[in-house]
């Protein structure tokens, strides 16, 4: 029998040992919901970011499991956090990458507050429910789980988790790849860029395996400033509006790639004739003009299979004058234009210039970079389809040319072949949260998504039998 000096001895020992740094007693994983609803908690709206607490919060939960975390600040409160659990190295490291930022939610048009993660049914409501810190708690869940089971691995499995890409990422993956790409180094990069979603009851997965490029353009035109009451031929405001026009009867024609071509080959197979056939021969000639024809209305409504088709050139801003009765000597109007892979942004600038044919307008830069896109003939892109196929028998699965930019790009630039894709299945409504209001999440599709990533993980990593 043990004496009541010995419990307290026993009792003395444990504390002790809890409170040693060698001895920490591993800590029972949250949810993922209640990791996701700490995350929506902790608000790194962008700007400013101060991503700092999330990377920390995180970086203290992973040691709790007995893995280090280091964070990597750019600038004072812009976090970047990379962990690593290593394998045998036989195989090339495979990176989950995610960021920490969000966009500005304003409560007024919420139905709950956007950081207090609040469930209502079988959904979780908060800024980055989706975007993209669902996909950031899926990432966390399985790193600790490879961890927690000791799983055999063949090549390393990185965590990086980073600040500013919903500003455009300079202060995040970008500085990370310049400035620490050492840490961060890795043959496949696994991140956001698409969703799946029920579309009148297919089961669509878009893997996003390319982006087009951006080309934001200052367009000023010049003129002759004066009374407003004394017009005049040399109106620079007239000349924008001219040029604008000249613009917008332009349309952009549809571009092949090879993304586009399997993407809607893959996607006729869920429809019947004739609307399979005009799907997988949209770009063969004579068929396209009559293919074209008959999606002329689908395309218009179809805004991502749209973009996928053409070069886009969309005005956004627009500045001329500041008094009703003066005529200014400059009106300045910003496009927001976005290329297909195999357009540079310099050339199309021509183009642009080229169409407008007016010397008294000059072109800037505001921004610009090329598309990015990675083979999606891979091992990789075979692991995440069967994943996928795996946890959901009716998925559709198809490869993506996005629209817009993610953190993908910069990886690309270095030789890594990255995709994206938030591994749960959302309903078309759903997608009016990103960026919006109410943003929130399917609570079972985290349950999903969780074995989805962690099927392609193992997949891809681990020992083969």
């Amino acid at each position: 029998m043990v004496s009541r000096l010995g419990l307290k001895l026993l009792a003395l020992f444990c504390l002790i040992a809890l409170a040693s740094p060698g001895l920490r007693a591993e800590e029972v994983p949250l949810s993922t919901l209640d990791l996701l609803k700490k995350l929506i908690s902790i608000d790194t709206t962008n700007p400013p970011g101060n991503e700092i607490a999330a990377a920390e919060f995180v970086k203290n939960y992973l040691a709790g499991f007995g893995i280090a975390a280091e964070i990597f600040e750019s600038a004072p409160g812009r976090a970047n956090l990379v962990a690593r659990i290593s394998g045998s190295g036989k195989r090339e490291p495979l990176l989950l990458l995610g960021h920490l930022d969000v966009v500005p939610a304003d409560p007024k048009e919420w139905k709950y507050p956007p950081f207090e993660a609040t469930v209502e049914g079988d959904y979780l409501y908060g800024r980055g429910a989706i975007d993209m810190k669902s996909l950031v708690a899926l990432e966390i869940q399985t790193f600790i789980r490879l961890k927690r089971e000791a799983a055999k691995l063949e090549g390393d499995v990185i965590l990086a988790l980073v600040a500013d890409e919903e500003a455009g990422g300079k202060m995040g993956a970008g500085f990370l790849v310049d400035q620490h790409w050492d840490q961060v180094k890795a043959k496949y990069v696994f991140n956001e860029g698409s969703i799946g979603f029920n579309r009148k009851g297919m089961h669509l997965y878009p893997i996003q395996v390319a982006e087009k490029g951006v080309a934001w353009m200052r367009l000023t035109a010049h003129g002759t400033s004066g009374h407003g009451s004394m017009p005049s031929r040399d109106n620079a405001t007239v000349k924008l509006i001219r040029a604008l026009n000249r613009l917008a009867k332009q349309r952009q024609p549809l571009e092949k790639t090879a993304i586009a071509q399997e993407f809607l080959t893959r996607l006729s197979e869920q429809f019947s004739f004739p609307r399979s056939f005009f799907m997988r021969h949209l770009f063969d000639w004579p068929i396209s003009p009559i293919a074209v024809r008959f999606f002329g209305g689908t395309l218009e409504k179809e805004k991502i299979l749209n973009a996928m088709l053409r070069n886009t050139v969309v005005p956004t801003v627009l500045k001329a004058g500041n008094k009703t009765n003066v005529i200014p000597a400059e009106a300045v109007a910003e496009i927001d234009c976005r290329l297909l892979p195999g357009e540079t942004p310099e050339a199309f600038r021509e183009k642009i210039r080229d169409r407008l044919d007016d010397p008294d307008i000059s072109i800037d830069w505001i921004q610009e970079n090329p598309a990015s896109e990675s083979d999606f003939h891979t091992p990789f892109f075979d692991a995440i389809e069967g994943a996928l196929r795996k946890n959901d028998p009716q998925a559709v699965v198809v490869p993506l040319l996005s629209p817009g930019a993610t953190d993908n790009r910069f990886f690309r630039a270095k030789g890594a072949i990255a995709y994206g894709i938030i591994p749960v299945m959302i309903q078309p409504e759903d997608l009016e949260g990103l960026h919006g209001k109410n943003e929130r999440v399917p609570i079972p599709e985290l349950q999903r998504g969780e074995k989805i990533l962690w099927d392609i993980v193992l997949s891809l990593q681990t020992e083969s039998k």
